[in-house]
């Protein structure tokens, strides 16, 4: 009998539960529907790591468009079109926008993480992300990751946004060799990303050559952060054991005689190390 009564009481209980959420959701879907959107909220959540896009830039944006939502009703705002109109800017890697019962169009965005800036000698400016996405550099923020100097001459035109990977698959030659040597050279950014020692130690590429026999699988060289030295690389195939071979020279002759000793170090020959030093 008690065994009985409590499941009866269980049941009451569950009835109750879903009955009041119910009138709960109700409510608040009819206290919505009459509420008008008084004013745009924008977190902007990695802000403390880059600064490409603020507050006050997708409130333009909405100004440019001429899209109005505050003095709307909540419901009638569609928070999908929002997103895909936030998301088609570069910088944008996601975007969430929602209403909320304070009567505020909520949008929340997340930045695309730049690797390597280029600012050539033939009038390129322009970062590489993370996951191979071209962006314009901005004269209102800079971020600090190592810059690529000298003559290239990426696949696109120098005010391109867009994924590079578009170009993957030209029947252009001149473009498809463009874009082998922009893979290979990003490929080895990402290397010294994702390396601690490496991150932390190259700031500056320079891109050797610039002729037209040259400018599709050109010389690279590295400028430590440290010194006055300059690292000549070589072809950028093959960076790994090149820069293990560095490493390992750091580790024994420029322990003993001295980070000031060498200015040119040369790696582009197989398993030797050809130096100039300071006078």
């Amino acid at each position: 009998m008690k065994k009985s009564l409590a499941i009866t009481l269980n049941l009451s209980a569950w009835i109750l539960l879903i009955l009041y959420l119910s009138f709960a959701l109700h409510y608040t879907n009819r206290q919505k529907k009459e509420r008008l959107c008084k004013g745009i909220n924008v977190t902007i959540l990695d802000s403390a790591e880059r600064k490409f896009i603020t507050p006050a830039m997708v409130k333009m944006w909405f100004e440019t468009e001429k899209i109005k939502v505050i003095g709307e009703k909540l419901l009638s705002i569609n928070t999908i079109e929002l997103e895909k109109f936030i998301g088609r800017r570069g910088y944008v890697r996601t975007v969430r926008v929602y209403t909320s019962m304070d009567g505020m169009l909520n949008i929340e965005i997340s930045q695309r993480r730049p690797i390597v800036r280029f600012n050539t000698q033939n009038g390129y400016n322009f970062y590489v992300t993370e996951d191979n996405y071209i962006l314009p550099a901005q004269r209102h923020f800079v971020t600090y990751v190592p810059i690529v100097t000298g003559y290239v001459l990426p696949p696109f035109h120098r005010d391109y946004v867009g994924p590079l990977d578009s170009f993957a698959h030209s029947e252009e030659k001149k473009v498809e060799k463009s874009y082998l040597f922009l893979s290979k050279l990003i490929n080895f950014v990402k290397f010294m990303d994702g390396d601690d020692f490496w991150r932390s130690f190259i700031v500056q590429i320079n891109v050797e050559g610039g002729g037209a026999e040259q400018q599709y699988d050109p010389d690279i060289e590295i400028v430590p952060r440290a010194g006055n030295q300059v690292i000549l690389l070589g072809k950028v195939d093959g960076y790994q054991e090149k820069l293990n071979k560095l490493l390992a020279f750091y580790k024994n002759a420029v322990a003993y005689e001295g980070w000031e000793k060498f200015r040119y170090i040369n790696l582009q020959y197989k398993d030797q190390i050809v130096c100039i030093e300071n006078k």
